[in-house]
């Protein structure tokens, strides 16, 4: 499904379950809505699931390619205001946890709970910043095909190239199928992001937070950090997964994902 957000077009797909709490899930850069698969599968029927593509990515449009982080955060929240959706059950990962953080510290009321999986709070440093410029060379100067063989070796664990090439070969397709703008758009936004390390021992919800224990770019040291600055958190750390721990294991991602779930909502 289509809406205009903000004067661009988001795809969206919108479960709904009549009186039931709404889980939405927000992915990860450069991917689209279909990462969350293995979650919307076990989710669906037991609660309201939403699910879009971000700005640039999938089947959303991604305008003049010129926006801000924050642009990313504004498109979050006024879905959820379009959808009437009341406080929700926001789930992201890496980027799609950055969102919900800001989103988070702008709109608290429109939580319920989070779960944040392989991100941080820290917005880009120096040698984060310089690794984009880089990543963006790669793109504009040997295309999408060669960034995204390059990009997914930071992104999957070393057994997931070992045993999992359905895996591999999904996440490669999911990049190749975005537009080299909206990459470009996204990966320019996101060295834009702020800081939200003030906010995380203002966090009054329940969150989970989750990380792979192979992941390189978000490690569990990170996901600990987070876990000792928010009162309300719980931390799992997913054996044989890098930083796409929903796809990587997804059996004991959704092991721990819907425990969380029916502890804070009886899902």
């Amino acid at each position: 499904m289509k809406m205009k957000i903000n004067e661009i077009n988001i795809d969206y797909n919108f479960y709904r379950v009549e009186d039931s709490p709404t889980v939405v899930f927000v992915h990860g850069f450069p991917f689209n809505q279909k990462m969350w698969a293995p979650q919307v599968e076990v989710l669906k029927g037991k609660c309201s699931v939403l699910t879009y593509d971000g700005r640039g990515l999938g089947q959303s449009e991604v305008g003049d390619g010129q926006f801000m982080f924050e642009n990313l955060v504004d498109d979050f929240i006024e879905l959820l205001r379009s959808l009437k959706i009341g406080r929700v059950i926001a789930c992201g990962l890496s980027m799609g946890g950055y969102v919900i953080l800001r989103a988070y510290e702008k709109q608290p009321s429109l939580f319920h709970s989070l779960i944040l999986c392989d991100t941080r709070s820290e917005a880009d440093g120096n040698e984060a910043k310089l690794r984009r410029a880089q990543m963006l060379h790669v793109l504009k100067f040997h295309g999408k095909e060669k960034f995204a063989d390059e990009f997914i070796k930071t992104v999957l664990s070393p057994k997931t190239f070992e045993r999992k090439s359905e895996i591999v070969n999904f996440v490669r397709d999911m990049i190749i199928q975005n537009s080299e703008i909206g990459i470009a758009g996204n990966l320019i936004a996101l060295s834009t992001r702020t800081d939200t390390s003030h906010l995380l021992e203002k966090i009054d919800i329940p969150v989970l937070i989750i990380v792979g224990e192979d992941d390189v770019l978000t490690p569990p040291s990170l996901a600990q950090t987070l876990h000792s600055k928010i009162k309300n958190s719980h931390l799992a750390v997913i054996p044989s997964a890098g930083h796409l721990s929903n796809l990587e294991n997804s059996e004991k991602f959704n092991d721990v994902f819907l425990k969380f779930l029916k502890n804070v909502c009886q899902i």
